[in-house]
């Protein structure tokens, strides 16, 4: 194999970083979505150097596709568990609702290539080695133990969020694996013999994968902002430092999920996935599991994460309400059509733009505000209301206490405008310069 293909994905990925850096759109804006597609990219090309085939050659378009259809769908149920969690938000998102969906959609499709090509191609270097260990005992009674557990971490969050939290990360795991031990192979069958190597491949696994998420998160604009309680304030990248304990067995759920849906043959086989036995199943039935996956990304991301998930999107200055029709017109003619455009690169060229076309007073102000907006990605709407309550520039934030200003933006509100999370004006405050 040419070694020009292997260097194709972290071509991939340094381009867009670099776009990135330059704050170029629509890199800028999806940075997460091309830099995760050239990681798995670049993964699937050093599984190809090893095996001589990629993986996702392996599968096909046709069924990269269908790991790609599970990948989200299991990613907008994790979604639904967050609209009573509310541990993230997202922040500078796509403007414009069929933009933001296929955006949203097509990033949480990554899930899945992510943790299982790391995981195979660990598996082809055999890295980390054998791990043998005790055989454990698992009979149809210890299954139904394990799906009640399960059930439990999945119920318990949702009725003391707060504190139990983490036990999602385990939940359908714990649901599933008794279904996957059905099937006679996987992590389950495994550590019946005592094997526990490929556990552990894929613990290790979804830490690096957790690792990539997170930093490249870190660098993007559009981006997920945590409100982890207990946790927020020690961080690596965006993620708290003990939230990085969940990707490991969130890597197992996928794992077993996927497992699980090769067995249904509603996702292709590779790998160790590929000695799964399978259940006869037609097209037909493939065609209706994708309508009603893809169904039910698109009733989630309508209900719950384009209304409460999301926070603000592109910071058009055609809404910046707070500023005069005219400054917002200036805005345009320089290049500005989102407050994004003044940082960057050409950023400078269009700050001497609005210096030659508005007074010096009004240009200081602007300054002040779009600092503000763009701070931890409030975005044009909170903007508004914060100017309403007095604050222009994120220093203001630093003399509030969260609840109290959340008291004094309830105060000045309009009748059916959305107000921050209190747990928001924490992130705010924190990063504006507040212990």
């Amino acid at each position: 194999m040419s070694r020009y293909s292997v260097g194709l994905g972290p071509g991939f990925l340094a381009l867009a970083f670099w776009l990135n850096l330059l704050r170029l759109e629509p890199f800028a804006t999806w940075f997460y979505l091309f830099a995760w597609f050239g990681v798995i990219l670049t993964v699937d090309q050093l599984i190809r150097r090893w095996e001589g085939r990629s993986l996702v050659m392996r599968c096909g378009l046709a069924g990269f596709a269908l790991v790609m259809i599970g990948s989200a769908t299991t990613w907008y149920f994790f979604e639904l568990l967050n609209l009573r969690l509310e541990n993230w938000y997202y922040v500078f998102v796509a403007d414009g609702a069929v933009r933001r969906s296929v955006g949203t959609l097509l990033s949480f499709a990554t899930v899945f290539p992510g943790i299982l090509w790391i995981d195979h191609y660990l598996t082809c270097r055999d890295w980390p080695g054998p791990c043998r260990g005790p055989r454990l005992f698992l009979s149809a009674a210890s299954g139904r133990l394990l799906q009640a557990a399960g059930g439990l971490c999945l119920v318990l969050p949702m009725v003391w969020p707060r504190f139990l939290f983490p036990l999602v990360w385990i939940s359908t795991g714990l649901l599933l694996a008794p279904v996957e031990l059905r099937t006679g192979q996987g992590l389950m069958a495994q550590l019946r013999k005592g094997d526990y190597g490929p556990l552990r491949r894929t613990l290790v696994a979804g830490l690096i994968a957790g690792l990539c998420w997170e930093s490249l998160n870190f660098w993007a604009r559009a981006k997920w902002i945590y409100t982890v309680p207990f946790f927020d304030r020690l961080k690596l990248f965006e993620m708290p430092l003990a939230g990085f304990l969940g990707f490991p067995p969130f890597a197992v759920e996928c794992t077993v999920l996927y497992r699980v849906l090769v067995h249904l043959r509603l996702a292709p086989a590779f790998g160790a996935f590929a000695a799964a036995r399978q259940v006869p199943a037609d097209r037909r039935r493939t065609v209706v599991a994708v309508a009603l996956g893809l169904a039910f990304c698109l009733v989630v991301d309508q209900t719950v994460v384009a209304p409460a998930v999301v926070q603000s999107v592109s910071p058009a200055a055609a809404r910046a309400t707070w500023l005069e029709p005219a400054t917002r017109q200036v805005l345009t003619d320089c290049g500005a059509e989102y407050l994004t455009a003044l940082e960057g690169w050409q950023a400078d060229a269009r700050w001497q733009c609005l210096a030659d076309r508005l007074p010096p007073a009004d240009l200081v102000g602007l300054r002040q505000t779009v600092d503000l907006c763009l701070h931890q990605g409030i975005g044009v709407d909170y903007t508004a209301l914060l100017v309403r309550a007095g604050l222009r520039a994120p220093g203001d934030l630093a003399r509030w206490a969260p609840e109290s200003l959340h008291r004094r933006l309830a105060e000045v509100a309009l009748p059916g405008e959305r107000l921050p999370r209190l747990a928001q004006l924490r992130v705010w405050i924190r990063r504006a310069g507040q212990p």
